[in-house]
């Protein structure tokens, strides 16, 4: 294949993301956030947090020991023993100071799971038939985990905090006690208790579940006399909304603005933000209900739907409930060798629904759209979160998000180490902790931890700066995957070319084992050096040898799997670089160019 030609005009802007006028920083912020890690007490994560430039740590079911004491009115948390301490709630406080203390703003999703002191009183579906004292104290419950978690967060140095309920609620739930996959008898099945670590879904009453249909994936689904016969086994997923998820998003909206308001109204934590996401669904109802005949409206735009239009009424409720960002997850193997274009539907999708509803209610927000948990694959038996396949996805991918206006992103994970040793090797996550055994008194030697592609993807990101500049890319041939992002920051006179090969096909599939090099020939015009002068150019590379965690443990010869650069020098003529010979399989390259007489 003939070189494709790359020219980077440093005098000229692009722009195409959401803000209009930054696309380096919007690029950022898709890749900014990840789930924290187990080993929160560790300070292994330090190098990784730096190089890539994390801004937000989201903490996943940190508030499963959080409770009212008796009266309804002490918040603290219930320890293993049930005995109750007032004043901070562990594990939360735990993790909101690891990532307070690394300097990452908290994404925290919430209620997950009932706390212990509602036990006593059944499944939420029944509570206002109870009392409305019974319901009340769930809400004062909100109310006080909010507040607790924002003043923690605005106290410990934090601007903003996001808040979601629960996380993929679409899909998740508890295995049922008894569950056998090797013999499943449905006879013996039952519920996962209420509580702490119990059941997920615990706001449907038990009559609302079909347990002898477990597994698939929600396939004990909800139950009842509205039920009709479908095809797809997600179908009727549909009821979680109002039996499940909207009622506690509704809880949680109206404790983010109670607390908002009485900060207001005191004058505290001035120019901090509360904001609310949601629903953080898995997205399967995108991949089958636009096959129905005509297409069924997704979950997703039945839950905006109930949160946004005046008139909707599903189940004979109203919800009405704030949101700030419509979160959503979305895995490359989604697409799979078809790319991105079942991103693009959903996203689309989601963004249709929106203006219609904005189009008959004037006071809706502006609600922006947020990846809370992304990655190359879902599929951990693969190489792809652990090769260069999964950063040249990532660097694809970045540039379709950023094209598409997503506001925000969350990669799945900042280390792979909640099992240990290579348990999780295969999963999203930004570093591997490989286990190296025992010393010779039989004492557990230190982990290693190592970088996976992606986390040398956003490294690479991390080190770009400026402004984003036109980058016109002539293809070498009809079959290239060549991909490119430019910018030229004129405070240090830089310029940085990023520049992928992504190809689908050789990802996910059918010519995984194949991969077609490409040549490059860069060209950077109107650089403010003298004619003659002699510039250096770092140059990084991710591929099938360098920067490669997939290659160090496969290979012989182990090259390194931390981010590789070499260097290059070119001398400049007329204010253009031109740089040619270079070639790129399936990987990722950084150039920058750094003005003359400057050196690394």
């Amino acid at each position: 294949m003939a070189d494709a030609s790359i020219v980077v005009n440093t005098l000229v802007p692009f722009n195409e993301g959401i803000s209009g006028n930054d696309d380096l920083g919007d690029l950022k912020r898709l890749y900014q956030g990840a789930n924290s890690p187990s080993e929160q007490a560790l300070e292994q994560f330090n190098q990784i947090i730096a190089d890539t430039g994390l801004k937000r740590a989201r903490l996943l079911q940190s508030d499963v020991y959080c409770d009212l004491d008796e009266s309804g009115t002490v918040f603290g948390y219930i320890d293993s023993s049930s005995v109750f301490h007032a004043g901070d709630c562990y594990p939360l406080r735990w993790h909101l100071d690891w990532a307070l203390s690394h300097g990452l703003t908290p994404h925290v999703a919430v209620a997950s799971f009932m706390p212990a002191s509602m036990v006593t009183y059944g499944e939420g579906e029944s509570w206002a038939s109870q009392s409305p004292a019974v319901l009340a104290r769930y809400e004062n419950y909100m109310k006080a985990l909010i507040r607790y978690v924002a003043t923690t967060s605005f106290d410990g140095g934090a601007t903003n905090v996001i808040f979601e309920v629960s996380n993929e609620l679409d899909i998740a739930d508890s295995e049922p006690e008894n569950f056998n996959p090797n013999a499943p008898d449905p006879s013996l099945f039952s519920l996962k208790p209420l509580g702490p670590w119990g059941r997920w879904l615990w706001w449907p009453k038990r009559s609302r579940y079909v347990l002898d249909q477990w597994p698939p994936y929600q396939a004990h689904l909800l139950s009842n006399a509205e039920d009709v016969t479908m095809a797809y086994p997600y179908r009727a997923d549909v009821r979680r909304l109002s039996r499940q998820v909207l009622p506690v998003q509704k809880i949680v909206s109206d404790a983010i603005n109670a607390v908002r308001q009485d900060f207001a109204d005191h004058g505290l934590y001035s120019g901090k933000m509360l904001e609310l996401a949601g629903p953080a669904f898995a997205g399967l109802s995108f991949t089958a209900y636009h096959l129905d005949t005509p297409p069924s409206p997704t979950m997703e735009e039945q839950f905006l739907d109930q949160t946004f239009n005046p008139l909707a009424v599903h189940y004979g409720s109203q919800f009405n409930a704030k949101l700030d960002r419509f979160s959503f997850h979305f895995y490359g193997s989604t697409g799979g060798a078809a790319g991105f274009a079942e991103f693009d539907r959903i996203v689309d999708t989601v963004n249709a629904k929106l203006q219609s509803l904005k189009q008959n209610n004037a006071a809706m927000p502006d609600v922006k759209l947020f990846i809370s948990e992304w990655g190359p694959t879902f599929d951990e038996t693969t190489d792809i979160n652990v090769s260069h396949k999964g950063a040249a996805w990532a660097a694809a991918f970045l540039r379709e998000a950023l094209r598409k206006k997503i506001s925000l992103g969350s990669y799945l994970i900042i280390s792979d180490g909640q099992g240990g040793g290579g348990a999780f090797y295969g999963q999203a996550s930004l570093l591997h902790k490989h286990d190296n055994g025992k010393d010779a008194n039989g004492q557990d030697l230190p982990a290693t931890y190592y970088p996976k592609p992606v986390a040398n993807l956003f490294a690479m990101y991390n080190k770009m700066s400026g402004q984003r500049r036109q980058a016109t890319l002539s293809p070498g041939g009809s079959g290239s995957n060549l991909g490119t992002f430019a910018t030229w920051d004129a405070a240090s006179s830089i310029a940085n070319i990023m520049v992928y090969n992504y190809d689908p096909s050789s990802v996910f599939g059918s010519n995984t084992s194949t991969e077609t090099a490409e040549g490059i020939s860069l060209e950077v015009d109107n650089l403010p050096f003298s004619d003659n002068s002699v510039v250096t150019i770092e140059r990084y590379t991710i591929d099938e040898t360098s920067s490669n965690l997939s290659a160090f443990f496969s290979n012989p010869t182990h090259p390194s799997p931390n981010l590789q650069r070499s260097l290059l020098q070119r001398t400049i003529n007329n204010g253009k670089l031109v740089l040619t010979g270079d070639q790129l399989k399936l990987g990722v390259l950084l150039y920058r160019v750094l003005p003359p007489g400057v050196t690394p």
